[in-house]
């Protein structure tokens, strides 16, 4: 499992409160050698003529060049319904590469049998997401995604408190762990073998502040193939 921000992703202010007006800039780095991927602006912005919807706005910044950029709409509410997400991958000469654009609908996805739940967000969507979960406030929570056209669950829960420095300073964070349930990902496995899968299954780690808003300020794991290096994501400044 990845999480944005992972391409990136912005974090912002409570349910119907004005828009978040901060710009959060990150460094995603290969976590043993300290080599720097990517680095990523995010921030939010209103959705004209929807007033109860924001948008989760990244660009992503590749160490070889090239730029991907995202945005994500969800509702205001807490926890926030993912509404749609595009995204435009460009090459460092500028050329459109990519495009997409993704209906969030729920009972729309053909391989589904019945409507995902409300708290099923695109991995591009999850960084928003994450800091609107209220978690600090409630101790652990679900969520899903989808992964090819089959719905997953991950689980969070805290994991402890914390003070962690970024370059962006010091911070009074929540430690928060994440992973994919097993019964999720093998609904037809007996389920003695689902504590035992947990533990082949990695488990990933958010570091999110105590204060309002909510935002994410570390964040480390393994991201994509099993073998894949763990990768490290700061947050290196907050601009308002």
């Amino acid at each position: 499992m990845a999480v944005p921000l992972f391409y990136g992703g912005a974090w912002a202010a409570d349910a119907l409160q004005p828009t978040d007006t901060r710009s959060l800039h990150y460094e995603l780095a290969d976590a043993k050698t300290g080599s720097v991927l990517n680095t990523v602006w995010g921030w939010t912005e209103p959705v004209e003529g929807e007033p109860n919807a924001i948008a989760a706005v990244s660009q992503t910044l590749f160490a070889r060049g090239g730029e991907w950029r995202q945005r994500v709409v969800f509702t205001r509410d807490r926890p926030p319904r993912c509404l749609s997400w595009d995204g435009i991958f460009t090459s460092a000469a500028g050329a459109v590469l990519v495009t997409n654009h993704t209906l969030w609908a729920a009972d729309e996805f053909p391989l589904l049998s019945e409507p995902f739940p409300p708290t099923t967000y695109p991995m591009e969507g999850m960084g928003y997401a994450l800091t609107h979960l209220d978690l600090g406030t409630q101790e652990k929570t679900s969520i899903h995604t989808m992964f090819g056209g089959t719905l997953a669950q991950v689980d969070l829960w805290i994991d402890g408190r914390e003070r962690v420095g970024v370059p962006a300073g010091e911070f009074e964070c929540h430690r928060v762990r994440m992973r994919a349930n097993a019964h999720s990902l093998f609904p037809n496995l007996p389920a003695f073998l689902h504590p035992v899968l947990s533990f082949f299954i990695p488990t990933y780690t958010a570091w999110l502040t105590v204060s309002e808003p909510q935002t994410l300020v570390k964040f480390t794991g393994q991201m994509g193939p099993p073998g894949s290096p763990d990768l490290l994501m700061r947050l290196l400044a907050v601009r308002d």
